[in-house]
């Protein structure tokens, strides 16, 4: 025979299945309403890559005042970007142009500008998007956005996030590069 106790028991447990069975029925809505949006971004993520490397492929070079003061080498790795730049410091006025005190840091022997491996390179909206340690081993490595206009041209921009010698605007106007022997 069963006890009055054993019959109360039995008959509230409906109703204290009831809040978890909603905080799951709300769960599963919510990750099927939110499926769409993950899977767009995961696409949006794998077309920011272009198909074709080629155009980025290549040595790039920028001069200021005659002389060559940035170098970008990047080559294909695997399906991938990768590559170096030279250590240069840039200065820019106060319309985001390049000015004095733009120029090629050389290595220790004086005989050419270091090169520094492009850090984390990754696409976005096209552009390779990459960091650069900086001279100063306590700095913050230096973001930089590179896009090849076409076969000869492109375009190298400082990502600038509060740095030293930004212009009073913030805005800073891309650097012009050249592809050193760029094919027809």
């Amino acid at each position: 025979m069963k006890s009055a106790r054993g019959r109360r028991t039995a008959e509230r447990s409906p109703k204290t299945f009831l809040p978890i069975v909603r905080c799951f029925l709300a769960a599963v809505f919510l990750a099927v309403a939110l499926l769409p949006v993950f899977a767009a971004q995961e696409n949006r993520q794998t077309t920011d890559k272009p198909a074709d490397l080629k155009p980025f492929v290549g040595t790039w070079k920028a001069t200021f005042q005659g002389q060559v003061f940035a170098i970008l080498k990047l080559k294909e790795e695997r399906g991938d970007l990768v590559g170096t730049l030279n250590n240069f410091d840039v200065r820019f006025d106060a319309q985001g142009n390049l000015t004095n005190g733009t120029y090629a840091i050389v290595d220790l022997t004086n005989t050419a500008p270091a090169d520094l491996p492009l850090i984390n390179p990754h696409w976005r909206a096209g552009a390779l998007i990459f960091l650069v340690s900086q001279k100063d081993s306590y700095a913050q490595p230096a973001e930089w956005k590179f896009v090849a206009k076409n076969s000869k041209e492109g375009e190298l921009t400082e990502l600038l996030d509060g740095q030293l010698y930004a212009p009073s605007n913030g805005a800073i106007k891309p650097i012009r590069m050249i592809r050193d022997n760029p094919k027809p």
